[in-house]
């Protein structure tokens, strides 16, 4: 997989940007000269993983990460939980506490997990839950109450087909929804309408946009991501993989890492993480057609 990357984008680069972000407490920084963080040592984990590469200095990561977990076994959110807890199983570790306790008390009335009031310009309403549920899983603790996350998941489905509170169709919310009615071993195949509405976000240039009634078509790299992602899950590949890996590369920046436009920005972990697994995702139904 490594070498078929590199036909596309400058793997080795994208390692160099990667291992020069590491700070001496072991942790990971996009920015240079700030502190580690727990999202970018979870993204930079991942990355370093999905192209085969060992991180260095691994149990300084490992203790820094664990540094991240309350004395009571809590964390400060949902998603500094989520990002210590897969990056040290990636590490061959896990949280010194188990945060079982403090992930059920996020849970809500409705059976979903956080807020399920957030802002319109939120990415997913339903990222909360969908974290909840993977540290759970990943944990081997039992999901209580399936039924009624199942329901609650359900409930953000619009009549397009897609997923998000208030009627808003979200690219990001229904991925969500769809990943996490598959860790609750929810049949997501007769889910047509949504399968059919992911496919209406797709671009023949390549790529997919937000919503299909966009008023533009700025693709954004989160955007390819949660398109790409949407379809594994029905095991179904994009339209377009020539264009839409083409598309992928034009998002990088000349010092290894990806931006989230085509035209402008800063690399982050975050967008880099985003555009080598759309990309390692698309390579694999193309050599599967070859």
């Amino acid at each position: 997989m490594h070498e078929i990357m590199s036909k596309w984008i400058n793997v080795k680069s994208v390692i160099r940007y990667i291992m020069d972000r590491q700070n001496s407490d072991g942790g990971y920084t996009f920015c240079q000269g700030t502190e580690s963080s727990a999202e970018d040592t979870y993204y930079a984990i991942e990355i370093l993983k999905a192209l085969n590469i060992e991180p260095k200095f691994k149990e300084r990561t490992i203790q820094f990460l664990k540094g991240l977990q309350n004395s009571d076994g809590s964390f400060d959110s949902v998603k500094v939980a989520y990002y210590v807890t897969k990056a040290l199983i990636n590490l061959g570790s896990k949280p010194e506490k188990n945060p079982k306790q403090y992930i059920m008390s996020l849970q809500n009335s409705y059976g979903g997990f956080g807020s399920i009031e957030v802002d319109v310009e939120t990415s997913s309403e339903i990222e909360a839950t969908y974290l909840s549920i993977k540290i759970l899983k990943l944990l081997n603790n039992p999901i209580e109450s399936k039924e009624k996350i199942i329901k609650f998941i359900l409930s953000l489905k619009n009549l397009d087909g897609s997923f998000g509170g208030r009627g808003y169709s979200k690219l990001a919310s229904t991925w969500h929804a769809l990943a996490t009615l598959k860790l609750l071993e929810y049949n997501v195949f007769h889910l047509y309408e949504t399968l059919k509405w992911i496919r209406s976000c797709e671009v023949p240039n390549g790529g997919f946009i937000r919503t299909p009634n966009s008023l533009d078509n700025y693709i954004l790299i989160d955007s390819i991501y949660y398109g790409v992602k949407s379809l594994e899950i029905f095991n179904e590949a994009c339209k377009y993989p020539f264009q839409t890996a083409s598309l992928i590369s034009k998002f990088q920046n000349i010092n290894g890492g990806f931006r989230k436009s085509i035209f402008l920005g800063i690399s982050t972990f975050e967008d880099t993480y985003y555009a080598i697994f759309s990309l390692q995702t698309i390579l694999k139904w193309m050599n599967k057609s070859e």
